[in-house]
């Protein structure tokens, strides 16, 4: 899932197993604060991420299928699987009888979602709130993959130097016409993933965060 929050956010997404004739719209213009809330929780975004997967077809998934997915207790994603289809982000694509129960299996209403600036200024407390919870999931990805990273570089196969997680972090001091050239590197790399993003629905999961601001001045 790519979330280019100040700019055009994008949630690029797609599956394997389309159960409904139904096509759900490529782009969804997020202009509803119940929209904005129901993204402001790692949960929710991990269920919305697993259920916006790139792939020719979005995935029809139960919650059961969801909780194998996330490794998370069946029981705690019910609620937020009602607030998700509340607020129009996921809907009931098909039922099936399992062992003698009706169950609801579910698909995201759009591929991508974009939320424009003013949108974000008007309803600052509850993007900040979001923005929270889009950190907090690539953080508590990035430390499980950084727990998982066991081998020395010199013991990595050069080919699979991929797998091992990296990240910058630094406050360069450099001239305006400097900031402008890197945003403008950063966006054309945000614009390449999401062009390319659903290229090879037989790879890896490629988590990114990509970022930079000026810091004001004190």
């Amino acid at each position: 899932m790519i979330v280019s929050m100040w700019q055009d956010v994008a949630m690029e997404q797609s599956s394997a197993e389309a159960e409904s004739p139904t096509v759900p719209p490529t782009v969804r213009t997020v202009n509803d604060v119940e929209v904005l809330k129901a993204l402001a929780d790692p949960t929710r975004l991990a269920i919305l991420t697993a259920l916006m997967k790139p792939g020719r077809d979005l995935p029809v998934m139960s919650v059961k299928e969801l909780a194998a997915e996330l490794r998370e207790p069946q029981t705690k994603l019910y609620r937020h699987v009602r607030q998700l289809e509340a607020a129009g982000l996921i809907r009931v694509a098909g039922t099936r009888l399992v062992s003698g129960i009706l169950e609801q299996r579910y698909q995201a209403c759009q591929r991508d979602l974009t939320l424009d600036r003013g949108f974000l200024r008007e309803h600052a407390d509850e993007t900040e709130v979001a923005l929270q919870a889009v950190l907090d999931h690539f953080r508590e990805g990035f430390l499980a993959a950084f727990r998982a990273d066991r081998l020395p570089d010199d013991d990595l196969p050069a080919e699979e130097a991929y797998r091992k997680p990296v990240m910058f972090v630094s406050g360069l001091r450099v001239s305006p016409a400097k900031a402008a050239e890197l945003r403008s590197k950063l966006i054309e790399i945000m614009d390449g993933l999401k062009d390319g993003q659903a290229e090879d629905p037989g790879g890896v999961t490629l988590n990114v965060l990509i970022g930079c601001y000026v810091q004001a001045d004190r």
